[in-house]
């Protein structure tokens, strides 16, 4: 079959058409090293709109990059645009099912979306990458507090701690853990918190009152009848920290060509002003 020849005004026309294109191809055939570096020196910074911005501009030249989108993600966590992040993560995860970070950052992501059961299984999947991965045994131990499931909690932060018994975090948790039992084992959760401040951990000034079994309830001159029931109840279901969480548990990986590679952990969200001790949002590994 032969093929019409295009006319002059045509071939004018086609080649005015790819000139259009010309600058979108040479932005996409740039290399994205500098962008990469920036948005990795801003999430160090914990400059999130400028990481974002960077993350987004790798993507321009490279839009299935799994270690950008992982990042990009996790960064998107922590402005808070959790739909976003969602889209993001699930996007890597199923581009590059081994970045385990990414399974982890997912599962915060779902709690925050309010679906529990997608959060266990993004989890569940990230541990099941690497089940001996102590950190994904100890996100996956946040999750199942988180919806309830305290004895599985207790089982994964068990499980870490077997596979790294110098991991604070995991002593932590496993301190509040005992703390929220029924009764609560003061001696265990003292144990464990003792170890966990002599590997590092910030010192928690609730947990240390818990474990002393001081009450959190102020006494009052002369309370009334009604006041003093309530205070009672309150003394009887006492206020616990929260696990230490990690929804940034990814360092920053460096993006296609450069080879992907962990770096320092990411700093922690700043903390929540309640009652309580707010989750402590550890550096990434």
């Amino acid at each position: 079959m032969q093929i019409p020849s295009l006319t002059a005004s045509a071939a004018a026309f086609l080649w005015l058409a790819l000139a259009a294109r010309l600058p979108a191809a040479e932005e996409k055939a740039k290399d994205p090293t500098p962008y990469v570096n920036q948005a990795i020196t801003a999430m160090r910074a914990q400059q999130w709109d400028a990481a974002s911005g960077a993350w987004e501009k790798v993507l321009t030249g490279d839009p299935t990059n799994p270690a950008a989108l992982s990042n990009l993600g996790k960064v998107q966590f922590q402005l808070g645009k959790h739909e976003a992040a969602r889209q993001s993560l699930e996007k890597a995860t199923a581009l590059k099912p081994e970045l385990i970070d990414s399974w982890l950052t997912l599962g915060q992501v779902y709690l925050e979306l309010k679906a529990p059961m997608m959060a266990i299984s993004a989890t569940t999947r990230g541990v099941a990458e690497n089940p001996a991965d102590a950190r994904s045994h100890n996100a996956l131990a946040v999750v199942l507090k988180r919806v309830g499931w305290t004895n599985g909690a207790e089982a994964e932060l068990q499980k870490a701690l077997d596979l790294d018994p110098g991991y604070s975090e995991a002593h932590f948790n496993l301190a509040v853990m005992y703390l929220e039992r029924k009764p609560p084992s003061l001696e265990m959760a003292g144990r464990h918190y003792r170890k966990a401040l002599a590997l590092g951990a910030t010192p928690d000034e609730l947990v240390e009152k818990q474990i002393r079994g001081e009450s959190e309830i102020e006494e009052k001159d002369q309370p009334d009848p009604e006041e003093e029931v309530a205070s009672t109840a309150s003394e009887t279901a006492r206020p616990v920290p929260d696990f230490v969480e990690k929804p940034d548990v990814n360092a920053p990986q460096k993006a296609v060509p450069v080879p992907v590679k962990e770096l320092k952990k990411l700093p922690r969200k700043p903390a929540s002003k309640n009652s309580n001790p707010s989750p402590r949002k550890s550096s990434a590994t």
